[in-house]
């Protein structure tokens, strides 16, 4: 990757034709500049006018960290081997992208954002058939909000015979258009949105897939299975995802609020799991299993919270995900760090017991090493990871496209961040479909595992009903 600091963009995008004329091939260009402070929200919504369903929202709660991209410069989406797809993208973009402007600021310049399926080996199926295995995109246009400072990263790909003038003129244009709209954007109160129709999975069938899940623990060497359902909804009116991710962020402290766009359908979400983040050589990661229900006093509260703490079951289930965690980061790291006890994550509508990962990376680690790696964690799949997968392949009644899936963004640095999928939903027009999971062991009680599911559909169910329980 080259990175110019002199010349404008301009004469960056005359340089990189050129060279596409001479080697034949398409060359990125991308410039990075100061903007004034916007809302990233404000941005995501004005950009649907020119780019609906071509659009990513990506913003930490509890760091003010955000990203939202707008347009398709670059795409890629595959059956099959994700990981390589995704490494041969950032292969090319290192390779041949050119990057004027400010540099050295992470998230920021040419980045890929996106995601792929919980089981590669799984062909798409109808509702998930426009993000295939794997989706990722540069967008034409990057807000990032990094440390309270904005920045705006526009891309523009340059093909054989593309003439300077004519790109320039289109991408200055659509900025123009967009920033001008940001200015102005007010959000107008939105009609009652009438549910029409809503199924669950039957109770007796679901019962019957976690005594087969418990049978096979008892006679097998499998210690943990995660159980997935989804409970299908339709609307009387097609759904914005713009006003579904200003309920999440409204609603859902200390998580990452997410939205991936793919023609007409969204994968949304405010996930309380982070699976890795790479900043140069730190690494970031965290355990997160075992879970119980907020309560409606702060003593109630509190009382679940020091069970969940101490109910063997569930801190058996958080300790197979640290250890599996630990191991499978161990050769990639000189260091790391994880403490031998969990504390509590309390979001809205859940408690969670949480144990933060910290490590120091070999120089020659790349973030999706890590992802390879640890996808999927217990918390996600099972123990053993194989025999866990192979189970609920063959029994679980559903196929889970991108949840429970990592799902991030990484630059051309190889900074970047993937969080687990979770407390997630996949909108297309007036329908829905609602995911959530559980982990089984031998002594878990089918009915139980059906309420702690119910209850991790709250934050999206809250946020398609506007309610704030």
């Amino acid at each position: 990757m080259t990175v110019s600091y002199r010349q404008d963009f301009y004469n960056v995008i005359c340089t990189a034709i050129d060279h596409a004329k001479v080697v034949g091939k398409r060359c990125v260009v991308s410039e990075v500049k100061a903007i004034e402070s916007i809302d990233p929200l404000d941005f995501y919504h004005t950009a649907a006018k020119q780019y609906r369903g071509e659009r990513f929202f990506w913003e930490s709660q509890s760091t003010g960290f955000a990203l939202v991209g707008a347009g398709v410069a670059v795409s890629a989406t595959a059956e099959g081997d994700n990981d390589t797809l995704v490494r041969d993208i950032l292969k090319q973009l290192r390779n041949t992208a050119t990057v004027t402007g400010i540099s050295g600021i992470e998230g920021t310049g040419p980045l890929l954002f996106g995601g792929h399926t919980f089981d590669s080996t799984k062909q798409s199926s109808k509702e998930w058939a426009s993000f295939g295995c794997c989706y990722f995109f540069l967008p034409t246009f990057l807000v990032t909000k990094q440390e309270g400072q904005y920045y705006l990263t526009r891309t523009v790909v340059c093909e054989p015979g593309d003439h300077a003038d004519e790109l320039m003129r289109q991408i200055q244009q659509s900025e123009d258009t967009i920033f001008r709209n940001v200015k102005m954007t007010h959000w107008e109160k939105q009609p009652w949105n009438p549910l029409l129709e809503q199924k669950d999975q039957d109770l007796d069938e679901w019962t019957h897939t976690v005594d087969d899940a418990i049978q096979i623990m008892e006679e097998r060497a499998i210690k943990k299975i995660v159980l997935a359902r989804t409970r299908k909804m339709i609307f009387q009116n097609e759904l914005s995802s713009d006003e579904l991710i200003r309920s999440l962020r409204e609603q859902q402290e200390n998580t990452c609020v997410f939205c991936l766009e793919k023609e007409s359908a969204a994968f949304l979400g405010a996930t309380p799991e982070r699976l890795i983040k790479k900043s140069g050589r730190r690494i970031y990661s965290a355990c997160l299993a075992g879970s119980v229900s907020r309560a409606k006093t702060d003593e109630e509260d509190s009382r679940l919270g020091e069970w969940l703490l101490n109910d063997r079951k569930n801190r058996m289930e958080h300790q197979y995900v640290v250890s599996a965690v630990r191991d499978s980061l161990t050769d990639l790291c000189e260091q790391l760090t994880i403490p031998n006890q969990p504390v509590l994550m309390k979001n809205k509508n859940i408690q969670h017991l949480y144990t933060s990962v910290e490590g120091l990376c070999a120089e020659s680690a790349s973030v999706f090493d890590f992802v390879k790696r640890l996808h999927p964690t217990p918390a996600l799949g099972g123990l053993p990871r194989k025999a866990a997968m192979d189970w609920i392949r063959e029994h679980e009644r559903l196929n889970r496209g991108f949840y429970a899936s990592p799902i991030g963004w990484c630059d051309a640095q190889e900074n970047g961040e993937f969080d687990v999928g979770i407390r997630s939903a996949l909108i297309n027009g007036r329908n829905v479909l609602l995911y959530a999971g559980c982990g089984l062991l031998k002594d878990s009680i089918p009915k139980q595992e059906y309420e702690e599911t119910a209850i991790k559909f709250k934050p999206m169910l809250n946020a398609l009903t506007r309610r704030n329980s």
